[in-house]
């Protein structure tokens, strides 16, 4: 067990804070000061999801590193995207970026054009929004590139917990430079069975934007779900 840090998890795109619950609760019994955030736009944040930009997902999450001493600031999928622009923003007040089989983008980078690179996964399930600029997911189809690797229950707690999302927070090019977002020391964790960002694009992308440390886990792309245990123990480590 690593000395007890503050801890900031960052969810991905359709997703929610609750998503980390289970790691959330093994690392507050680790002694960690842990906070899931709900990106504008998601959850019970009462931001319309099609006004939501990458910024708007940066300024949020500085506003909350803000509040304490430098986290060690976690960002599943998507949430790489948005922790990345935090860094860029503020990476004084974070102590490592972890990239949970996430956007790990170079300067210039969009997650659509990070996506691009590899062929369709998840956008077989993307359906139109309830809002113009925004998308959301075809719960049936959405379980088998999420979390194919979960429990019936599981399946159904991630299907209730998709919501709206909105177009131009995967659009929007990150701004990064070497002064700012280049000095935070980075982590990345590969899930070597997702089928929604393959292993082949995580570890170029970690590849391309050197990591301190690469790290794996067996499984699909929400492993906060079907492996809390593992993930809490490698955040834990780190």
């Amino acid at each position: 067990m690593s000395e007890p840090s503050r801890i900031l998890l960052v969810h991905g795109a359709w997703g929610r804070a609750d998503s980390w619950r289970g790691v959330a609760r093994l690392l507050s019994r680790k002694g960690h000061d842990v906070t899931a955030l709900n990106l504008p736009g998601h959850g019970d944040d009462p931001t319309p999801p099609e006004t939501v930009g990458l910024a708007d997902y940066a300024a949020r999450i500085v506003e909350e590193l803000e509040k304490g001493p430098p986290a060690l600031l976690v960002g599943h999928s998507m949430g790489g995207m948005a922790i990345s622009a935090a860094a860029e923003l503020a990476p004084g007040h974070i102590r490592k970026l972890v990239y949970l089989c996430a956007f790990l983008p170079r300067d210039g980078d969009s997650l659509l054009s990070l996506k691009k690179r590899e062929t369709p996964t998840i956008g077989d399930a993307v359906r139109p929004g309830p809002a113009k600029g925004t998308t959301v997911l075809d719960p049936a189809l959405a379980v088998g590139f999420l979390c194919h690797d979960a429990s019936d229950a599981a399946k159904r707690q991630v299907q209730e917990g998709l919501g709206p999302q909105s177009n131009k927070a995967q659009t929007d090019p990150v701004h990064l430079t070497e002064a700012r977002f280049g000095t935070v020391p980075r982590v990345y964790i590969v899930c070597e069975d997702d089928r929604t960002i393959t292993p082949a694009l995580q570890r170029a992308m970690a590849t391309e934007t050197p990591c301190a440390q690469v790290l794996s886990l067996p499984t699909g792309h929400l492993p906060q779900i079907t492996a809390p245990i593992a993930v809490a123990e490698l955040l834990d480590a780190l």
